[in-house]
């Protein structure tokens, strides 16, 4: 049996608007989520989304699908879209000191009221701490593969990871609530 999404997606490579609308519809609020985590604050999260499905619709075509899903390859241009603008910006990144913070977050999620949260948390981080974080905790990069996207020193991608880790972890604590992640030390 046929999955939907093959049918959808080789629409799209028709250039058909009919399948473009239902693609849009199906990714649009998963693709958001991700947009946002990786949009400079100064920058509008649905610009990105809307670029980044221009994108994907110009390159429809190079998707193959025995190297991965459409989920992954269509995320990955999301975060590459946020990216290029924020190296396009020039946005700096953000030096912050917190002097005396306790031990490193590492965080285990619960459920999906947890999740939302924590996303909410991580939003609220400088653009330069939010982007290494989510490259590295959400996406799996490497510092070395952080350091050539954002255009930075291994060493900026390690401190940045670690003062974000540090800055959610007080956020944590400070807000009074049952606290939803596993700390530990690093």
């Amino acid at each position: 049996m046929n999955n939907p999404l093959d049918d959808i997606i080789n629409g799209c490579r028709q250039g058909q608007r009919k399948s473009q609308k239902q693609l849009f519809e199906y990714l649009a609020g998963s693709l958001l989520t991700v947009s946002r985590q990786y949009t400079p604050k100064a920058l509008d999260p649905m610009d990105n989304l809307q670029d980044s499905f221009i994108k994907i619709f110009d390159k429809i075509h190079t998707f193959d699908p025995t190297r991965g899903n459409f989920e992954s390859w269509a995320r990955r241009i999301v975060i590459n879209t946020a990216l290029d603008k924020l190296n396009k910006k020039g946005i700096e990144e953000v030096v912050l000191e917190y002097e005396h913070l306790p031990e490193i977050l590492e965080s285990k999620i619960k459920d999906t009221e947890d999740i939302e949260q924590l996303m909410h948390i991580i939003s609220q981080l400088p653009d330069g701490y939010k982007q290494v974080f989510c490259l590295y905790e959400i996406e799996g990069y490497s510092h070395k593969e952080i350091a050539e996207q954002l255009q930075i020193k291994e060493a900026t991608s390690r401190s940045q990871l670690n003062k974000s880790k540090q800055l959610l972890r007080s956020w944590v604590i400070k807000m009074e609530q049952p606290v939803f992640l596993n700390i530990q030390s690093e």
